[in-house]
């Protein structure tokens, strides 16, 4: 058996070019991993200022909509006001993304087509609603000093045609010299105008399972029993509470039951209440029961 001594020249090449290899593989892995680390940093970076990923935002004030559990359409109808109220003001939650400011800023919105409605829907400036450059309009778009979450103000008029169908407006918030724009998703929301029984913008899932499917004559049947508004804030409020909702589709149940067994009713073809009174074939008015 031969043995290579460490000292050999043979044994001392091979040890050098093992050892240049390796230098170079743990070089080549460290130049990797820091590539890596930097292209995770970038994307992290980049991330944090997309106008879709969040609320970070360092170079000025943003604007956006802004409701708890998502955007949703909002609703107004004249028929809950006085006869002659011929105006009034739809207040909209809006967020500031970036600090308050010591001194009111004011938005800017404009109109744009609400694809939700045909076009003979679609609200008219001057018609149902003060336009947006009107200087009442305009004192109501003011975010107040100190605020990054506050309300603002838009006009809507009763014009007669609401009293047949309701329109729809539909907003967006535009650039300014106060405040850049924010989520995409956030910039735009619509209100529902109209001097009928509208149905309640936060009549959620949770009105469903305790109250059924929303309908008109559901919804004048509950006005009856409540004696007085089933609106917005109304539905909130029951929503918050389940023993509230249970007690209040007690008295609905009940009161349909005597509605449907009222001999007059019957006799006039009133009973038993439907969805659509001028439809006979149209669905029965029910609360749910096996809850």
């Amino acid at each position: 058996m031969s043995y290579v001594a460490l000292s050999s020249p043979h044994y001392i090449g091979s040890y050098y070019l093992y050892r240049n290899i390796m230098v170079k593989n743990i070089s080549t892995s460290v130049s990797a991993l820091l590539l890596l680390a930097g292209l995770s940093l970038s994307a992290i970076l980049l991330g944090s200022c997309s106008e879709d990923n969040g609320l970070v935002y360092t170079d000025r004030a943003r604007l956006q909509f802004y409701a708890d559990g998502g955007i949703t359409d909002l609703s107004y109808s004249f028929v809950w006001g006085s006869a002659t109220r011929q105006r009034d003001t739809v207040y909209i939650p809006v967020r500031v993304l970036g600090g308050p400011a010591d001194y009111d800023r004011t938005a800017d919105l404009e109109q744009v087509f609400d694809s939700a409605a045909t076009e003979d829907v679609q609200a008219k400036p001057s018609v149902h609603y003060v336009p947006f450059n009107d200087e009442g309009a305009r004192k109501l778009l003011a975010v107040r000093a100190g605020r990054v979450i506050d309300s603002i103000g838009v006009i809507v008029l009763r014009d007669a045609s609401l009293a047949k169908a309701a329109v729809r407006l539909r907003l967006r918030i535009k650039e300014n010299n106060e405040f850049g724009v924010g989520e995409t998703k956030k910039l735009e929301r619509s209100i529902v105008i109209s001097d009928l029984l509208e149905k309640p913008s936060t009549w959620d899932r949770t009105t469903d399972y305790y109250l059924g499917t929303y309908s008109t004559a559901k919804h004048q049947l509950m006005l009856k029993v409540v004696g007085g508004k089933v609106d917005d804030e109304w539905i909130t409020k029951v929503n918050a509470s389940i023993s509230l909702m249970v007690y209040w589709r007690g008295k609905f149940e009940e009161a349909l039951e005597n509605f449907n067994n009222d001999p007059a009713n019957i006799a006039s073809g009133l009973a038993p209440l439907r969805e659509d009174a001028s439809n006979p074939n149209s669905k029965l008015v029910t609360f749910p029961t096996k809850l």
